[in-house]
């Protein structure tokens, strides 16, 4: 290795340093601090090289160096997790039902199917249609050819039955 690279390049650091680093951390977006750790470790890499003699623009080259041990070390702290963070993963609750609570629901969802299926079509009609697709009154009376009072009368008596339907299997 020819010793007149790296005494250049210490040369540069030693009397440039702060603009260097003020180079490198402008490129980093401020960050002073990296820029210094960044720098030295910089350094470090290039004075085990030895093709230091070959570089034309030591300062840009150096900065550049600097640059992407930064980004690489940005990259490493982004991929490293605390240990309490990767104990999170473990530590997450299995938000789907358990076994009983299908069970119930099925059920629920039978009796409520049971429950429809005893309404006249006229009633289970206008129950689906009103609480289900979210038609008025006015448009159900339309549709069926009756009053709106008659379709409320209808609603009323489908809510109930359905009402006592599910209370019957609750008991």
């Amino acid at each position: 290795m020819s010793g007149a690279g790296l005494a250049a390049l210490r040369r540069l650091i030693a009397e440039r340093y702060d603009a260097i680093k003020y180079q490198v951390s402008r490129r980093l977006g401020g960050a002073s601090d990296l820029a210094g750790d960044a720098l030295h470790d910089a350094y470090m890499r290039l004075s085990v090289r030895d093709d230091l003699d070959a570089i034309r623009h030591p300062q840009s080259y150096l900065v550049n160096t600097a640059v992407h041990v930064a980004i690489d070390r940005i990259r490493q702290d982004v991929r490293l997790l605390s240990e309490s963070e990767v104990n999170e993963f473990f530590d997450v609750a299995d938000a789907s039902p358990g076994p009983d609570v299908v069970m119930q629901s099925r059920s629920d969802l039978s009796q409520m199917f049971k429950a429809l299926d005893a309404l006249t079509p006229r009633q289970r009609d206008i129950l689906l249609a009103a609480r289900v697709e979210g038609l008025s009154r006015p448009d159900l009376a339309k549709r069926w050819g009756i009053s709106v009072r008659l379709v409320g009368r209808e609603l009323q008596i489908a809510h109930e039955h359905c009402v006592r339907a599910m209370a019957r299997t609750e008991e």
